[in-house]
Order: structure tokens, then C-alpha cells, then sequence
């Protein structure tokens, strides 16, 4: 093993192309996985037929799951003990609120607004593309785009009006149900996580990043509470599509690489193919 290969190991740019595939392998689709299997299979291999199936089938099932959750906490449990916890979480946070924490709370729900989103986004997809990441670069885009998408439809189909506390701060002409600032905040900085996992070695960035998307996403929940902006069921529902839209964004960027993966691996046959019918004719 060489110097430049030790220097290399945990770097976070790549130093090789196999040091590359090894650590990028999240992202790569599994032989019989079903980002593959929806490729070849009902794609017949082409690549963006599949493309558009992964995104529709997303938007179609986490779209159904989020509204239908949201259904049934504003016409079933609200009547329940969850829907009168809703409202006493809600108007607790109302009357224990200070100039400080109102400060703090407006700099999160600042931090997680779309023009913010979009633009922390942007720059990460730039730089990956600069650096020639292909697909990776796009896992922010993807992701942040079935959440909006889900998020827009869920919201104007659950209609949910907002809690009946002083609100704090402007108040966005959407309905309560789902919290897109929660959801949003998961998919920028869970993704990121991800690009940072496939990105090094080294265990210490990887701690980090999730341990920082974990705390701003329940933070910016928190704080939408507290401004009397969402439930905390809103919040919920919106962690959770948060978390499926990031794994929905796994799984196009998968699906995207199902023909350059068998590409890939043709040509490491041929090589290796190739390098055993040397070895072959040196023996004779």
C-alpha cells in the first residue's frame, strides 16, 4: 500500500475510483434489490421509464400514507385523548413563551423556510456536480421534491385549520397538517448525512451529520410548536414524511444507477477477463 493510498483512506474526497465505488456502495442498487428490479423488470432497462415509475410510485405511496394519517387524527382521534393532548401542548407553549426563546424559535423557523431550504440545497447539489458526483448530486433535488409534492397535496386534501393560540411571526397561507418546515429540515440535513456517509470513511463525520440533522429537525419541530404555528401531531406526521421522502430519494438515485451499474460491472469482467487471458498466455 502506498503513502497516497493511506492519506486517501478517510479522506472525504474520493483518491480513487475503487475507493470511490466502495464507499458510495449505499447508493449503488443491490443485484436483487428493488430499485433493479423495477429497472429491469418493469422498465425493460429503460433508464428513464423507471425514473418516472420511482417517482410516481413515491409520490403516489407516501402521498396516501400522510394523507391518510392526516384524516384520521382530525376526524377520529381528535376527539380523543391525542387530539385533546394536541390542544393542551399547544396552549402550554402559549403561556409559557419569553423574548428569548420567541427569538431563538423565529431563528429556527427561519432557518428551515423554503427560500433557505432551497438555497443550502442548491449550493450542495453545485458542488457535487462540480466535483463530478453524478447521481449523489441529486439526492437533495429528488428528495425535496416529493416532499413538496406530498406535502402540498396532503395539506389541501386534510385542510387542518391552525392551533387556536397567538401565533408568532408570519403565519404561511397553508393549513396545519403536515409541518413542512419538519419534513424539510430531515430531508436537507438527513441528506446531507447520507452524502457525508458515502462521502468517507471516517466515523466521526458520519456521527456528526446525523447527530446535527437529528437535533435541528427536533428543534424546528419544537419551535413550530411553540409559535403556535403546528400540533404536535403536525410535527409528527411531518417527521415522518420527512423520512420517507428521504428514503424516496434513496431509491430514485438507485434506480437512476440500475444501467450504469451493470455497466460497471461488464467492465470489471472484461478487464479481469482480460487480465486472466494475459496471465494465461505469459504461463505458456
Amino acid at each position: 500500500m502506498t503513502d497516497m493510498s493511506v492519506k486517501g483512506a478517510g479522506s472525504i474526497v474520493p483518491r480513487d475510483n475503487g475507493d470511490s465505488s466502495r464507499r458510495s456502495a449505499f447508493l449503488n442498487p443491490s443485484v436483487d434489490g428493488p430499485a433493479n428490479r423495477l429497472a429491469r423488470r418493469v422498465a425493460r432497462g429503460h433508464e428513464s421509464i423507471a425514473i418516472a415509475i420511482a417517482v410516481i410510485a413515491s409520490f403516489a405511496v407516501l402521498g396516501i400514507f400522510i394523507t391518510a394519517l392526516g384524516l384520521l387524527i382530525t376526524h377520529v382521534l381528535e376527539r380523543g385523548s391525542i387530539g385533546v393532548w394536541d390542544h393542551h401542548v399547544s396552549q402550554w407553549f402559549d403561556r409559557h413563551r419569553s423574548t428569548q426563546w420567541n427569538r431563538i424559535t423565529g431563528d429556527l423557523t427561519d432557518m428551515a423556510d423554503t427560500f433557505e431550504v432551497a438555497g443550502v440545497a442548491a449550493i450542495v447539489t453545485v458542488v457535487l456536480l462540480v466535483r463530478r458526483w453524478g447521481r449523489t448530486a441529486f439526492l437533495l433535488v429528488a428528495g425535496l421534491a416529493i416532499e413538496l409534492s406530498v406535502f402540498i397535496t396532503a395539506n389541501k386534501i386534510v385542510a387542518r385549520p391552525r392551533p387556536a393560540v397567538s401565533h408568532l411571526g408570519g403565519t404561511p397561507s397553508t393549513y396545519s397538517f403536515p409541518s413542512g418546515h419538519t419534513a424539510a429540515t430531515i430531508v436537507l440535513y438527513g441528506g446531507i448525512a447520507v452524502i457525508v456517509m458515502v462521502a468517507t470513511t471516517r466515523w466521526w463525520p458520519r456521527v456528526v451529520m446525523w447527530i446535527l440533522a437529528i437535533v435541528l429537525t427536533v428543534a424546528v419541530g419544537l419551535s413550530r410548536v411553540y409559535r403556535g404555528e403546528h400540533y404536535p401531531t403536525d410535527v409528527m406526521a411531518g417527521l415522518l414524511l420527512g423520512i420517507g421522502s428521504l428514503v424516496a430519494g434513496v431509491f430514485i438515485i438507485r434506480v437512476a444507477g440500475v444501467n450504469r451499474s451493470a455497466t460497471s460491472d461488464a467492465a470489471e469482467k472484461q478487464i479481469s477477463a482480460e487480465g486472466a487471458a494475459r496471465l494465461d498466455q505469459a504461463s505458456q
